[in-house]
């Protein structure tokens, strides 16, 4: 969706606005706070927004322009302010694959200093689970013994991912998948067009999935990726897979990439759920969604954590997309015909 910290305003979460609001302005806020749920529905700008707040002491989560705090966060300068994510790699100019240990040491060492003017800061990780190892070992160590008036909010689409000792030590709001009006708001207000019926279903309630989905073609990388999967467990159109790879996995093309990638996974995530009765089966998926029973719900669900894990690797190590997308329908292709 747009850039977190310059978006003006928070759509759907009401109850998680409502749920802050109240902590903060009670006096009584806790030093760190989970924000987990699906990707791209708005936990990012929630912390911004959240952060603006803190700050402030304004009574609501809006960006106000003539707050001084507020402009400083939407112009990405408020020294109060810090986001740990995946930086780029200078020798690379690609984003690296985690976050790195030193960044929160880093981080750790900042907060050692008082506050400007006796205020607060806020920190925000996001996504948490980017975290490697250690450095999840050592933010869990600050927020074991916080330091005074600094608020931490962990983003994470993947909250088993974390360390349960730092799950123990936030308070966690859960975040659920826009209602369609509410996407359709969003959408509007960064594009200033309202988003397609397709997009919108296809979306399932992301911002971030419409956005992408839009920069991709619209719903052209969802026709090609039905065109190869939907008729399984018959045999795969080989030239329709070799189309789909032209188009989503080609050189320079690693958005696309992970498009494809996400929409692969949320089909099969949504297969594993259809067949124990936790969710409709995708439409347009008749035939895939036949076979898929309680019996062997939990390999599809495997598909769709070795799909995700394939693409992070992928990408980290810069190994060749158009062979991973194979790969990932390959293993597709063998749950669908029970030969995984």
């Amino acid at each position: 969706m747009g850039d977190p910290h310059c978006t003006a305003r928070l759509h759907g979460h009401l109850a998680q606005q409502r749920a802050f609001l109240d902590a903060f302005h009670s006096g009584r806020i806790p030093h760190a706070w989970l924000l987990a749920g699906p990707e791209g529905i708005g936990k990012a700008t929630f912390a911004h927004l959240a952060a603006r707040v803190i700050f402030s002491g304004k009574p609501e989560m809006i960006h106000d322009g003539t707050t001084p705090e507020h402009q400083r966060i939407a112009e990405g300068n408020e020294p109060a302010l810090t986001v740990l994510t995946r930086s780029v790699n200078e020798k690379t100019g690609k984003l690296r694959s985690n976050i790195a240990v030193e960044e929160v040491r880093a981080l750790k060492r900042a907060l050692t200093f008082a506050p400007t003017e006796g205020g607060w800061r806020v920190v925000i990780v996001d996504p948490a689970e980017d975290m490697n190892p250690s450095a999840a070992n050592a933010l869990l160590k600050v927020l074991e013994e916080p330091p005074a008036k600094v608020v931490f909010f962990l983003v994470t689409h993947a909250p088993r991912r974390l360390l349960p000792t730092i799950l123990s030590r936030c308070r966690r709001l859960d975040f659920s998948a826009l209602e369609a009006s509410d996407l359709g708001v969003a959408y509007e207000e960064i594009t200033g067009e309202p988003p397609s019926d397709a997009i919108s279903a296809a979306a399932r309630g992301s911002v971030g999935a419409a956005l992408a989905l839009a920069e991709q073609g619209g719903t052209a990388l969802q026709d090609a990726i039905k065109d190869v999967l939907a008729p399984l467990p018959s045999h795969i159109d080989r030239a329709a897979l070799h189309s789909l790879a032209d188009s989503a996995a080609a050189s320079g093309k690693d958005d696309a990439f992970r498009t494809a990638v996400k929409m692969i996974a949320d089909l099969t995530a949504r297969i594993a759920t259809s067949a124990s009765g936790a969710d409709a089966p995708p439409a347009g998926y008749d035939a895939l969604a036949s076979v898929a029973t309680p019996q062997n719900a939990a390999q599809w669900a495997e598909a769709t954590v070795n799909i995700t894990a394939l693409a992070e690797r992928t990408l980290a190590l810069n190994l060749d997309r158009r062979q991973a997308l194979l790969d990932m329908v390959v293993r597709i292709e063998k749950v669908a015909k029970g030969t995984a």
